[in-house]
């Protein structure tokens, strides 16, 4: 992916949204992002976890997610490009079901070309290697065979086991090392040089940007720059952005 029908930006990236019913003030802070930052920017790339779970395309009948794709369509009709990667909350979204809505889905991981500088864009939850109880399910979860089967569940079970394995998940990250759940230096390193589940053409990059672990920070590290994203909540979130070829990790203040 090239980077130059951006021209100087701005560009944001954002990422662990968590939007559902069970939250409307994160509702409400996306609704605010899309009439000004998303709306002034060029082009906003999801990272993964726009919604705390996606089960299946009923949900876009729904509130508050029949307002959300809406949104993402009317920022995209006013001109911002929207860019978006599954995470470990909403990996069933589709691209074809995405394209309705004018958002570009993509691929984890993906590089970005912005100007002279090579970005790695991931949703996070592959460099937390350490974690082996969840790369072996997350391996599970998004086989083929187990997709195709949970697919013809009725909506209902699935949303039954979505909840059920959104409590499980938030039980056994309560219970796990900080240093568990963050990403693993080695593996962070390695992104950077594009080994492994990170090898693309264009490797080694100059910047890896992800979300997942909720621990946002630019900094630099053996291998390159790294910007975390913030996980969004009640007092706001830590945004990433590029304009004019300067990168910056920003407040977005509530409305």
């Amino acid at each position: 992916m090239h980077g130059a029908d951006f021209d100087n930006g701005p560009v944001l990236f954002i990422s662990d949204l968590h939007l559902s019913s069970a939250q409307p003030v994160l509702t409400a802070l996306f609704r605010h992002f899309c009439a000004h930052e998303g709306r002034a920017a060029r082009a906003v790339f999801i990272l993964g976890d726009l919604f705390d779970y996606w089960v299946h395309r009923n949900q876009a009948a729904e509130a508050p997610y029949a307002e959300i794709l809406a949104l993402l369509h009317d920022m995209q009709k006013q001109g911002t490009t929207v860019y978006l990667m599954v995470g470990n909350r909403d990996f069933a979204l589709e691209a074809g079901f995405l394209a309705q809505f004018g958002v570009v889905a993509l691929p984890d991981p993906t590089l970005l070309q912005l100007g002279d500088q090579r970005i790695l864009l991931t949703h996070g939850d592959l460099l937390c290697s350490d974690d082996h109880r969840y790369q072996r399910f997350r391996r599970v979860i998004r086989h083929p065979l187990t997709r195709l089967t949970l697919g013809r569940l009725p909506y209902a079970w699935l949303q039954r086991i979505a909840r059920g394995l959104r409590r499980g998940s938030s039980r056994e990250v309560r219970a796990k090392a900080s240093a568990i759940t963050d990403a693993n230096p080695q593996t962070i390193v390695a992104a950077l040089h594009g080994e492994g589940a990170f090898a693309l053409d264009g490797a080694p990059y100059d910047i890896l940007v992800h979300g997942h672990t909720h621990r946002p920070v630019w900094e630099q590290g053996p291998a390159g720059r790294r910007m975390v994203l913030g996980a969004w909540g009640a007092d706001g979130a830590q945004i990433g952005r590029w304009e004019n070829g300067q990168w910056s990790l920003q407040l977005l203040s509530p409305p």
